[in-house]
């Protein structure tokens, strides 16, 4: 087919799971996906419609039945279908946290998930119970939506086949199977209607391809910046044509990018467009810390796109929605936007103490700096010249540049501060922690506008736990030194978890650091360096690394920082596991010793090698001391 398509179904969704909107926004929200060329609403519900079967949760926190059938015929009037997505395999922890579900955990007790403890997140499809839940509460929800077409979900079921129930039955593939087949009895046997399901999935079950009915509707969602072709969520990423293998199977299909960029949206629509899907659903998640309208640019140029048939690449749809939408004609505040829109910048980034205790090697941070400050020059006089029932988009769309300004800064005074920088980068923490409560103040009150009624519970939690870590930093930097590691992951879609302990002089047991799967997922760079804590008044002798987990996790270097000074790698051992290159944490480059099992597929599908152990041990000199020091300048020594 030629690189321009017109999507048949066109959908746009709202993720109503982690964040209500009220039946207002939404009624609003509808009105905008049909000027924009979308004809169907997806509700991403999870558990947040209460019902007889699902009486649990509290009108605060769901919408009634009434509730749902208002949205519904609004939608109807505006030639909108909406399509419910429930949660039937995965992503259930709505449904879970409640005593009277408990039991149909994947999880239960003693059961633990595949990355280790946590809360419920899975129905056990095993137990009968979980069918017999979903049979009567699907029901109940198709009663309320009258669309041909019902979304079951079950996305990253990491927690499949846990119990002894389900070991019992067969492999993940065949019990993933069988479930996809329960669900199609009851949507489609029993309701009369057509299942969507994520397919991300399929790319560690690919097996069952050819198993599954051929009404049945897979939801390909791709999420990076460039499409061509799609590849796995997990596992290596590996690469698969799944528009062509579901063509050749028989199958119909959706394409699925994201809000996140509009190269991804772009760029799908045109890989999409040699195919022949049956339509595309734009995703957007997760808006509890941020509302929908700053996406609002971006999903109208993708529903243009869809609707029009137009070469993806064409700046017309964006062009026409930036102007209906704001209600100006200008060529430098659209370039603006357009530039919000193809960075993501219009989102706030993660802000969290490790990630600003994180350095990337490429130093894209600069690059996203600097359009951070044009932007923040540029826009703020358009809030006078849009349209005024657009500007709060805009106002967000200031915020979080402002937070991403902030989020830029703080990568630069956070280090320092740990490394005993002095007066100078805690006055500046100082002046940052004032512009974040700023911040705090201004997001709550944009929060209330758009979300009246509603809790801002999310958004207290976001910016308090933000500033207890800023405080915090101070007497932690005060009484602390540091460890900088090295670190090289090509792969950011590896899930190696990583133990890093320090054996201080005159110790017999080393001290813990640090665990986690610690990643760059920003930029996706392969090589990063992160800070960790250290006793600021003990000597460090030795660096003892662990892993164990999905894939393999690379070292460049360690040294440590404290009142007894620089302490650089002297000598390394092996001891447990598959270490490659171990003599390579010796100097401070790029060589990369890469511990654990390098093939995350194998630890995916065998318990053993996923929690094997794979260890080694860095020797501490001082810096002048180090056996390769003599080959480095004496400022690097």
């Amino acid at each position: 087919m030629s690189e321009s398509f017109s999507f048949p179904l066109r959908v746009v969704q709202l993720d109503l799971a982690r964040q209500m909107e009220t039946v207002d926004f939404i009624r609003e929200f509808t009105d905008f996906a049909a000027d924009n060329g979308f004809n169907a609403l997806g509700l991403y519900l999870e558990g947040r419609v209460r019902t007889a079967s699902f009486p649990w949760p509290s009108e605060e926190e769901s919408y009634s039945p009434a509730a749902v059938r208002e949205i519904v015929a609004h939608a109807a009037r505006r030639g909108v279908e909406v399509i419910p997505v429930v949660s039937t395999l995965g992503h259930a922890a709505m449904f879970l946290q409640y005593p009277e579900l408990a039991g149909l955990a994947e999880t239960r007790p003693p059961f633990t998930g595949r990355f280790g403890p946590g809360g419920p997140k899975v129905f056990c499809p095993s137990l009968p119970g979980t069918h017999d839940f979903l049979r009567r509460y699907l029901a109940e929800i198709g009663e309320l939506f009258p669309s041909h077409y019902f979304h079951v979900g079950c996305d990253e079921t990491w927690d499949l086949r846990r119990c002894d129930l389900c070991r019992e039955r067969g492999s993940e593939a065949e019990i993933f199977r069988d479930h996809l087949l329960a669900v199609h009895e009851i949507v489609t046997g029993t309701m009369g209607k057509r299942a969507i399901f994520w397919d991300d999935m399929l790319f560690q079950y690919s097996e069952i391809f050819g198993q599954l009915p051929r009404d049945m509707i897979p939801a390909c969602w791709q999420y990076q910046g460039r499409v061509d072709p799609p590849r796995g969520h997990f596992l290596h990423r590996e690469a698969l044509d799944l528009p062509g293998a579901y063509e050749r199977l028989g199958f119909e299909y959706l394409v699925c990018p994201a809000d996140s960029t509009l190269e991804n949206a772009e760029s799908f629509t045109a890989y999409a467009a040699r195919h022949r899907p049956l339509g595309g659903w734009l995703t957007a998640w997760e808006k509890h810390e941020i509302t929908m309208m700053p996406s609002f640019p971006l999903l109208g140029a993708v529903g243009r796109l869809w609707a029009s048939g137009c070469a993806p690449g064409s700046l017309e749809p964006l062009r026409e929605t930036v102007t209906s939408f704001f209600g100006i004609e200008d060529a430098v505040f659209f370039e603006a936007v357009r530039a919000l829109c193809r960075s993501g910048h219009y989102r706030d980034r993660s802000s969290t103490p490790a990630s600003f205790l994180t350095a990337r090697g490429n130093n894209s941070d600069y690059a996203r700096e600097g359009l951070t400050a044009l932007l923040l020059a540029v826009l703020p006089p358009y809030l006078e010249k849009v349209r005024p029932s657009s500007r709060i988009a805009l106002e967000e769309m200031l915020l979080s540049l402002e937070s991403e300004q902030v989020a830029g800064e703080l990568l630069r005074v956070y280090p320092r501060i740990f490394c005993g920088g002095g007066a100078e980068p805690v006055a500046e923490l100082d002046i940052l922690t004032a512009r974040i409560e700023s911040l705090f103040a201004r997001r709550r009150a944009l929060h209330g506008r758009v979300r009246a009624g509603l809790s801002l519970d999310a958004v207290d939690a976001l910016y308090e736990t933000y500033l207890a870590d800023l405080r915090s930093l101070l007497s932690r930097a005060a009484t602390h030194g540091f460890l900088r590691a090295g670190f090289c992951l090509p792969d950011q879609y590896a899930a190696a978890t990583t133990r890093l302990a320090v054996l201080y002089e005159g110790e017999a047991a080393a001290v813990p650091v640090a665990q986690g799967v610690f990643k760059s997922m920003l930029n996706f760079d392969a090589y990063y360096s992160r800070l960790f804590a250290i006793e600021r008044d003990r000597v460090p002798r030795e660096v003892i690394v662990e892993t164990w987990g999905y894939g393999e996790q690379g070292f460049t270097w360690f040294e440590a920082h404290n009142a007894h000074g620089r302490f650089v790698p002297g000598s390394v051992e092996a001891e447990a596991g598959r270490v490659s290159h171990p003599e390579w944490i010796l100097r401070d480059d790029w060589k990369a010793v890469f511990a654990g099992e390098p093939d995350a597929r194998i630890s995916f599908f065998d318990e053993a090698a996923a929690t094997a152990i794979h260890r080694f041990r860095v020797t501490l000199v001082p810096a002048g001391a180090a056996a390769h020091a003599d080959h480095l300048p004496a400022s690097c020594a």
